[in-house]
């Protein structure tokens, strides 16, 4: 039976909820910025000492899980048992291999390329990666690439699997994978200028990878594929 949903009223059913999965975005995308960083954001002025506005950070491992409760985890139920969106629905399901396989093996590449460009760039370099004990040799890289997918996939798992699946049947895919670009590119406010602006163009092209593949687990790689490169190549590089 499925659960009423709590939502600005909106009863469960794959067309009748794009309110209620913008709100659910917001209502994670709130703690995530300020409670589950891994940094800290604050402000300074002439006239005031430094002050943070977020809470301390976290570790590598606390933030990664959180975020992937926070981003992830509790989206996928919400849309699931509250919206009554199928797991499949939301992009869980395998989708078209040949076409994940096309757009991996197109992706990475770019991905790594990509992740190059960005470690050779000083406001990048002062930001990544964010795992301290990676900066201190106390964490292996293995270690750190394995705990982030959690983070990359829960990233997806919102944004291009709850949002954009979860709005294309009501609003069609160009509405659907504008409104989930412009919520990830929110997302990124407070990282460098760069790479706030690079989540435009990314996160229309996830979006359309995410729709012709039929699923959200291709992204995932390319997008972890990206970070991944990025923190190697500042580090070893």
């Amino acid at each position: 039976m499925r659960i009423k949903s709590v939502f600005v009223g909106v009863k469960p059913g794959p067309e009748n909820h794009p309110g209620a999965l913008i709100l659910l975005s917001v209502l994670v995308l709130t703690p995530f910025f300020y409670w589950l960083r891994a940094d800290t954001i604050g402000v300074s002025s002439l006239a005031r000492h430094w002050t943070a506005l977020t809470t301390a950070e976290l570790g590598h491992v606390t933030h990664n899980v959180a975020s992937a409760i926070v981003l992830g985890l509790i989206p996928l139920l919400a849309a699931r048992y509250l919206l009554g969106i199928s797991f499949a629905d939301l992009g869980l399901q395998r989708g078209s291999w040949r076409r994940g396989a096309f757009w991996v093996a197109i992706g990475v590449p770019i991905a790594i390329l990509a992740g190059k460009v960005a470690a050779g760039q000083p406001e990048m370099r002062a930001v990544y990666p964010l795992n301290q004990g990676l900066m201190t040799g106390q964490v292996s890289f293995i270690n750190h690439a394995l705990i982030q997918f959690l983070y990359y996939a829960a990233w997806e798992f919102l944004f291009r699997g709850v949002l954009l699946r979860g709005l294309t049947p009501r609003l069609g895919f160009a509405n659907a994978n504008m409104i989930q670009m412009a919520l990830s590119v929110l997302a990124h406010f407070g990282r460098p200028s760069t790479e706030t602006i690079s989540a435009i163009p990314a996160g229309l092209a996830f979006g359309g990878i995410a729709r012709h593949t039929g699923s959200v687990w291709y992204v995932i790689l390319i997008h972890w594929a990206v970070g991944t490169a990025q923190d190697a190549f500042i580090m070893f590089g």
